[in-house]
């Protein structure tokens, strides 16, 4: 959407974050474009170690899987206490908490090296005092501390038709549920919103 074969590299990625903040309207200053390419470097290093994602470079990470973290930023601009399932390498978690200062996260990942390298970035970026991890599975969290999230996102961890009932176990009556997925997932589905030429659906839902 962003990138063109002949941009490569930080300078690159740094043109990206700053496209896609203005196209979506959200606020991005210098010190949180140092963090989101901070985390972007830092990904990519641990990515020659675990699989955290199949960006071969920074400019296609930022092109390509920022944008779900801008496309949520847009919606969530007031304090709250957001839950993310299956967070992986952070994606969008990570720089959705960059981005939204006002938002206290917990990112949900079962496999101990990627939640290694979440508690890494957590650690560099200096969010420790409102982001942290747990390691296991939203099912569990559900049954732990039912409904006691304002938000719940989860991408491309589980199909649409079982994250959403999932979801609304985990916030409060009223709580908004995410789901960040494929164009084609629940075309009857109210409340989706296209986005990345026409390839994506953010799908948001009221807890009742």
């Amino acid at each position: 959407m962003f990138a063109t074969e002949a941009q490569r590299g930080p300078a690159a990625a740094a043109a990206l974050v700053r496209a896609q903040a203005e196209a979506w309207n959200a606020p991005c200053d210098d010190d949180q474009l140092a963090a989101l390419l901070s985390y972007a470097e830092s990904l990519l290093r641990w990515n020659a170690r675990i699989n955290l994602t199949a960006a071969p470079s920074i400019d296609v990470l930022v092109a390509e899987h920022f944008i779900d973290a801008f496309a949520l930023a847009r919606k969530l601009e007031q304090p709250a206490r957001a839950i993310d399932v299956g967070s992986g390498g952070g994606l969008p978690a990570i720089p959705l908490a960059v981005l939204r200062p006002s938002l206290t996260i917990t990112l949900v990942e079962p496999i101990a090296k990627k939640a290694a390298f979440l508690r890494t970035a957590i650690r560099e970026l200096g969010l420790g005092d409102r982001v942290s991890v747990h390691v296991g599975r939203g099912e569990a969290v559900a049954k732990e501390t039912p409904r006691a999230f304002d938000v719940a996102i989860s991408r491309a961890t589980l199909a649409p038709a079982r994250w959403l009932p999932l979801a609304v176990k985990l916030v409060r009556p009223g709580g908004r549920v995410f789901a960040l997925t494929t164009a084609d997932a629940l075309p009857e589905q109210p409340g989706r919103e296209i986005y990345f030429d026409g390839r994506r659906a953010l799908i948001e839902v009221i807890a009742t």
